[in-house]
């Protein structure tokens, strides 16, 4: 992760408790998927078929520890309880608001698209780090991750978000219509700021890891997520094996995962890799879904 910083905020920021199933809320028709509301680096919107063909057929409880985009996530059926969570303070404060204040944000959202220029980008970009009210955290969050360029997030030593602003002639800033479908889908989650080692999920429940990926960009914050971030990953999906949570895993095909892997159900799959600030760098890959248990592909 090089230079970037994770932001923290301090502890004293305190969000609604968890909620599941909202009384008085209308809830999604059968059929209607709320798509990811950011775009995001290593997002899986191009593969979600071939994990869904993959997630076990029953299971208890669902946890997604590095949910970035959340593309899995809404595509899992509502009937399930859900706990995604992320190191990243703005993108869960953003999951947050979404999903208890939607309307705040997208009236903020809509102030944001009557203003935006490149000059109200640059100092929306610098006011990220210093403000404190949540719903225009989150509604800023979306509006920079909308008009930045490629969607990344990045941060400079100084835990300032730096992305400079993308060539878009006229980005979707605001999509209410989806926003709202995401703020009753995050109605049956909990959702927590928190690293991977903090989740606990118990027999018959089901984990999907979808980390930084090994020897590819994982700027989010400024702790890094290397070598002995993946070998502690992988200490802890042994763990839930022993437990009986089921696990399926998105990571890169290297020698090291494949090592750190080697007992489980390891499949390569072709993917395009959107984690580059270069474009010329964006191609397809392969890469490898891990799982700790075998249900056979529908592809």
């Amino acid at each position: 992760m090089g230079s970037a910083q994770l932001i923290c905020k301090p502890t004293r920021t305190k969000f609604a408790a968890p909620l599941f199933f909202v009384a008085g809320r209308r809830v999604l028709e059968r059929g209607e998927i709320a798509r990811p509301f950011v775009k995001w680096a290593g997002g899986k919107r191009s593969i979600v078929n071939e994990l869904l063909a993959r997630i076990p057929e029953q299971f208890n409880e669902y946890y997604e520890p590095f949910v970035g985009g959340g593309a899995l996530f809404w595509n899992v059926p509502h009937t399930v309880r859900a706990h995604i969570s992320d190191i990243n303070f703005h993108l869960i404060t953003t999951y947050h608001m979404v999903r208890d204040n939607v309307d705040a944000v997208i009236s903020k959202l809509k102030y944001h698209q009557r203003h935006h220029t490149k000059k109200y980008y640059m100092e929306a970009r610098s006011n990220l780090s210093e403000i404190d009210d949540l719903v225009e955290i989150a509604a800023l969050f979306i509006y920079l991750n909308k008009t930045c360029y490629n969607g990344l997030y990045r941060v400079n030593k100084a835990g300032i978000f730096n992305v400079p602003i993308g060539r878009y002639e006229s980005p979707k800033i605001v999509d209410a219509e989806n926003l709202k479908k995401c703020s009753l889908s995050l109605a049956h989650a909990s959702i927590s700021h928190q690293g991977f080692s903090h989740i606990k999920p118990r027999r018959g429940d089901f984990v999907y890891f979808d980390p930084p990926y090994h020897e590819t960009f994982s700027a989010y914050d400024g702790s890094g997520f290397g070598i002995r971030e993946h070998e502690e990953l992988a200490t802890f999906c042994r763990r839930l094996d022993q437990l009986g949570v089921r696990f399926m895993l998105s990571n890169s095909d290297t020698s090291l995962i494949r090592e750190l892997y080697a007992s489980y159900n390891v499949e390569n799959i072709d993917a395009s890799r959107t984690i580059s600030c270069k474009g010329t760098e964006r191609k397809k890959e392969n890469e490898l879904i891990i799982r700790n248990y075998v249900r056979r592909s529908k592809g």
